[in-house]
């Protein structure tokens, strides 16, 4: 008999207990990393909604890469106009 089974639309799936414990060891070093205490069955719920989010997390995480890239590119240009410019300014400064 499986530790776990998991219920979608009234159908049952059994996860056998010889994968409880390889699971067991993935809930424990995400709760070390993540300094959590979730229990197994708080794990799988919240690994199955990251599932859910994924793709649109991974869009979100594209696009702020991209704007924090062209700020940067922005920031960049304008302290390197602002170099050029002292540059230019100290030549007519005698």
């Amino acid at each position: 008999m499986p530790r776990i089974t998991l219920t979608v639309d009234g159908k049952a799936y059994d996860i056998p207990d010889a994968a409880v414990p390889a699971i067991q060891v993935h809930v424990d070093r995400t709760n070390a990393a993540a300094n959590t205490a979730l229990s197994l069955g708080e794990w799988l719920a919240l690994h199955l909604q990251e599932l859910a989010i994924a793709d649109a997390l991974a869009a979100a995480v594209a696009q702020l890469q991209q704007q924090q890239q062209d700020d940067a590119n922005a920031a960049l240009e304008a302290a390197i106009k602002a170099a050029r410019d002292e540059l230019l300014a100290s030549l007519t400064t005698p």
